[in-house]
């Protein structure tokens, strides 16, 4: 379960007395396996649940996250600064508590991927490594992230199908006009190597795209993305490009 403050808390509910280390355990307990370093400055929060998958290629849990001030989603300021987070549990299905020498994964330990189109920094293929404090040296393949840009959050859970996670993104407006709606996109991310390169925006749209890799989908702010039948649903508050106004839908 991830919570506002960006943490990730694994729950033991098995009746597993040890742990993969073979340390006791018990059931309920409960440990930290993912920071995203959330503060009030950068508004980092989790106001919205994971979505899950098994990795084709790594076999292990990847868990997905966004991160976004949803109490405050028109609020622009640069020092905000908003993720798309992946990450997987290499201890899955076993349970692995906090101690002296096993640290909760954070960002240092995960790929940066923002402007990674072609997969050189797939946390799956790379040999780069951290020093973490308190651990020692620990290799960056736990997962990987995406900063967003022009204090955009993410707005719904993500959803995850067929080797791809789809993020709701809202951007405020940039307009003097306070009322515009601001833009809606739709982010699409390989699952395991967190490559962005292959949705992009429609001719008619890319006016709108100021440069984004995601999907420009419309005015106001979208909810959670449901599949269904090769296609891509979302509802939008304001206007989509469609021809249903108040209904995202993709190919």
């Amino acid at each position: 379960v991830n919570d506002l403050e960006g943490k990730v808390t694994k729950i033991n509910l098995t009746d597993m007395t040890e742990t993969k280390a073979g340390l006791r355990t018990e059931l309920y307990e409960s440990t930290i396996i993912f920071q995203s370093a959330s503060d009030a400055t950068n508004g980092r929060y989790m106001f919205h649940s994971m979505d899950t998958a098994i990795g084709t290629t790594s076999k292990n849990l990847w868990l997905y996250a966004g991160t976004g001030d949803y109490e405050r989603v028109t609020y622009k300021n640069n020092n905000v600064d908003n993720l798309l987070i992946g990450f997987r549990d290499k201890d899955f299905p076993y349970y692995e508590k906090l101690n002296a020498n096993y640290s909760p994964a954070s960002l240092q330990a995960c790929q940066n991927t923002t402007d990674d189109s072609t997969g050189v920094k797939c946390p799956l293929d790379s040999n780069d490594q951290v020093l973490m404090r308190g651990v020692g040296i620990v290799d960056k393949n736990v997962g990987w992230y995406i900063k967003l840009d022009n204090s955009q959050k993410v707005v719904a859970e993500p959803t995850v199908t067929k080797g791809v996670a789809y993020f709701p993104i809202y951007e405020p407006t940039t307009s003097l006009n306070q009322c515009d709606p601001g833009k809606a996109f739709v982010c699409a991310v390989d699952d395991e190597c967190g490559t962005h390169d292959s949705f992009i925006g429609l001719e008619s749209s890319r006016s709108e795209q100021s440069g984004s890799k995601c999907r420009f989908v419309g005015k106001g702010v979208l909810s959670e993305i449901v599949l269904f039948a090769g296609k891509i649903f979302a509802n939008i508050s304001g206007k989509s490009l469609g021809a249903v106004t108040d209904l995202v839908t993709l190919d």
